[in-house]
């Protein structure tokens, strides 16, 4: 486990990085994620159904920004999360600046494990174990998504504004990490 956490414990699960042998299974949790949303009318995500990220997520999971949350040997939950961003999180944040910002991206609960308030927890649970001195947790939604929306700010995501990119809007939200000890760069 990196030193962005103070625990790899999640209630009865582990978080832990992803690894190049957990790939063919964050593809498949991530894609599985697009299609339900799809299948409701909400464009998020589906470029993966199109396998356009494919070698993105690949990617991340070698630079060591995945991660999963795991039942045993059953895969629960992914999500990336940096405190670099990236040329998305440029594009809709703007340049970095001094604040220390951790970025969520691509959080997915497995369909075998929705209803269970597992994103909701592991939102509160990121609030709670990443070791920081202080800073800020941000994520991203496309905005005609009324139910990712709403839940972010039920999770107590203060909603920033909105942010164009690839012709789409999107709604940005950040919560302040509480004060901890200091964590490494990733």
């Amino acid at each position: 486990m990196n030193t962005f956490f103070r625990t790899s414990n999640f209630g009865p699960f582990t978080i832990r990085q992803a690894t190049p042998g957990d790939a063919t299974a964050v593809i498949e949790l991530l894609k599985g994620v697009a299609k339900r949303l799809h299948e409701r009318g909400i464009n998020q995500w589906e470029f993966l159904l199109r396998d356009e990220e494919d070698s993105e997520i690949v990617a991340a999971i070698d630079r060591g920004v995945s991660y999963i949350v795991t039942d045993g040997n059953s895969l629960v939950a992914t999500f990336n999360l940096t405190n670099k961003q990236n040329a998305w999180d440029h594009m809709l944040w703007g340049a970095p600046n001094e604040e220390n910002a951790f970025y969520i991206h691509r959080l997915a609960v497995h369909s075998d494990y929705t209803g269970r308030g597992i994103g909701r927890d592991l939102l509160l649970w990121f609030e709670e174990n990443i070791n920081a001195e202080s800073g800020l947790l941000r994520l991203d939604c496309i905005a005609n998504n009324p139910v990712l929306n709403t839940f972010y700010k039920q999770t107590g995501f203060q909603y920033i504004g909105q942010a164009l990119a690839e012709g789409d809007s999107f709604s940005l939200y950040e919560k302040q990490l509480p004060r901890t000890s200091s964590v490494k760069s990733r």
